[in-house]
């Protein structure tokens, strides 16, 4: 058989379709418009995972990447918010010593506080705005926001703050992490988000079953009163025996009265605002006596003193120019009033009626007789001086039993709790050390509620019956933030364009290349959420109708073209212009050669 016809004609359909081969987004690279360097810690496992994984997708939108550098926070900070001021009056770009975009997490409380963190009189080094933000609207928004004590009229200043830094992007929101606890199923009355925050409401929960909750935390309890706490975990058993003028609410996560009945905030007068509080007249000490005005006026009184060594100390001492400021207004009776005299304008003043309360009797007379070592004392232990005196409990709960050497809190109702009654007659917050004895414990039973902070996975609890992982919204979110005085990235003047316009297209693009979706399921294992702003989702205040800036790698360089650049194509090696250029004359040599032969 003649092959010869058989290979011209093989050849000629290749030389057909070779122009065909034409480079697409998908088998194509694309061409560095510019370039830029990252800057991220080394400390978390999954930091250093989606910062790897936005510097290979950057260059897919045209965004190249010169260096990377995850380094320790030592490094970090001279370049950020440490930046010396040295060659540069403001924080340049890496390559002069600063940062081009750098890979950070915040942490946040339940309200929303944005100051010191975008407004322009923030930049480092004054406050934590290390992203040299700068725009007079939002300014005078934030001023705004920063004396509106009317929470309604503070929560759509805050709206549109938000929707301020969603446009400009001053920082590229990632993702929300989300903490992961274990509960028996069945449990009744916990809120989820409180229980994470350390403001659960320990009188809502229950366990029909038994009407006992044993919880679980992975640290030893050491901190023996709220005077002298900086530990989470021993919150836990705190926040249901101390009893404060105001606390979280359930399901608003917003402030309601307990000790006290109500409370009022004053208009602005000379740039200062008061707060008028009315005690509930049936609150009353576990041991029956009521709680009076003195009790809330010395409690705070002890977290203004320095030998007491709270953690409260720098609050306190910044609102309040003196213990002179907060004060018995008429009789010091059940049912009373006190009056809190302010050195400012606190937008969030209602925050400050959070104080966990004690007797003043009884701790007044502990420190004359025994000195302020009393705080460091262990509650209950019959051969110390302190006793019940910095436990007493005015809250749903007492303090019942307390083992510093296994370290457990067993806390009972409070008889004489004024509130709605309780059903859960035992609590018990208890350390177990690790994951594994922590997930142990609680499929036999032995526990009901595990920690987030054992850091479970969803896997530790499939399949089992009788449990279940609870996925809780935390007050954090990860980011990465931009220098707004980068030349391309902030002030837009080294872009084709030469306008901030066009670096916020830029800004915009990188936010459209981010995956976030696959940051929360493959790299965080679905511990966590998109995020839309720095604003963790969490938060009162939170803008729920913005929405995380889709993954749409055509969008990003639509907006990189905005901004000036032109994105072009090249064709991969594997099918360079050189190799489709031989394949189509070799095609066409054999269609000569193919009409000679049948010629």
């Amino acid at each position: 058989m003649n092959k010869k016809p058989f290979i011209g004609v093989a050849l000629l359909v290749l030389f057909c379709m070779s122009p065909l081969i034409i480079p697409t987004s998908a088998d194509t690279e694309i061409r560095t418009a510019f370039s830029i360097n990252l800057l991220s810690p080394n400390t978390s496992p999954a930091r250093n995972q989606w910062s790897l994984l936005m510097e290979q997708t950057l260059p897919k939108i045209g965004i190249g990447i010169s260096f990377h550098e995850s380094t320790g926070w030592g490094n970090i900070a001279p370049r950020t918010w440490d930046y010396p001021l040295i060659d540069f009056d403001y924080i340049p770009t890496y390559a002069e010593g600063g940062y081009d975009i750098l890979f950070v997490g915040w942490s946040w409380d339940l309200d929303l506080n944005l100051q010191s963190l975008y407004e322009t009189s923030a930049i480092t080094p004054y406050g934590d705005n290390h992203y040299q933000y700068s725009n007079h609207v939002y300014d005078n928004l934030l001023d705004e926001f920063m004396v509106e004590v009317d929470p309604t009229a503070r929560a759509e200043l805050g709206y549109q703050l938000q929707s301020i830094i969603y446009e400009d992007v001053p920082g590229i929101a990632l993702v929300y992490p989300r903490s992961l606890f274990g509960f028996k199923e069945g449990l009744t009355g916990i809120d989820d988000l409180l229980i994470a925050s350390s403001n659960q409401r320990v009188e809502n929960w229950d366990d029909p079953a038994d009407h006992i909750i044993k919880y679980a935390v992975p640290a030893d309890l050491k901190e023996p009163n709220y005077y002298v706490l900086s530990s989470y975990y021993d919150l836990q058993w705190m926040q249901g025996v101390y009893g404060s003028p105001a606390k979280r609410a359930p399901v608003t996560h917003g402030w309601e009265p307990e000790i006290g009945s109500s409370w009022t905030v004053s208009e602005i007068i000379n740039d200062k605002i008061n707060i008028s509080l009315s005690l509930d007249p049936n609150a009353k000490f576990s041991n029956g006596d009521s709680v009076l005005p003195s009790d809330v006026e010395y409690s705070y009184e002890l977290h203004m003193t320095p030998a007491v060594g709270s953690g409260s100390y720098g609050t306190y001492t910044y609102w309040f120019a003196s213990n002179d400021s907060i004060s018995v207004v008429g009789p010091d009776v059940a049912g009373g009033e006190l009056l809190f005299e302010l050195t400012g304008v606190f937008n969030l003043a209602e925050s400050l009626m959070y104080n966990p309360l004690i007797q003043k009797t009884k701790v007044e007379a502990a420190i004359s007789a025994h000195g302020y070592d009393i705080f460091n004392e262990v509650p209950l232990d019959p051969g110390a001086n302190v006793g019940d005196a910095l436990v007493m409990s005015c809250g749903p709960m007492m303090l019942a039993d307390y083992d510093p050497i296994l370290s457990i809190a067993h806390c009972i109702p409070n008889p004489y709790w004024h509130g709605t009654p309780l059903t859960l007659e035992h609590f018990y917050l208890t350390f177990i050390s690790g994951k594994d004895s922590a997930v142990a414990s609680l499929m036999s039973g032995e526990i009901d509620i595990m920690d987030a902070q054992y850091f479970p996975d969803l896997s530790d609890f499939e399949g089992v019956t009788g449990i279940e992982g609870v996925l809780v919204k935390d007050p954090s979110h990860q980011e990465m933030s931009v220098n707004m005085k980068h030349p391309i990235l902030g002030t837009g003047e080294l872009t084709p364009v030469g306008t901030a316009e066009a670096a916020k297209f830029i800004r915009q693009a990188i936010s459209h290349a981010t995956p976030r979706d696959i940051i929360v399921d493959e790299i965080l294992n679905g511990l966590g959420a998109p995020a839309t702003t720095s604003v963790p989702d969490s938060v009162v205040g939170y803008d729920d109708t913005l929405e995380p800036y889709t993954y749409d790698l055509d969008v990003a360089r639509s907006l990189v073209e905005d901004a000036g650049f032109e994105i072009e194509f090249e064709i991969p090696t594997e099918t360079s212009i050189a190799g489709l250029v031989f394949l189509s004359f070799l095609g066409l040599a054999a269609m000569i050669a193919f009409k000679k032969y049948k010629n």
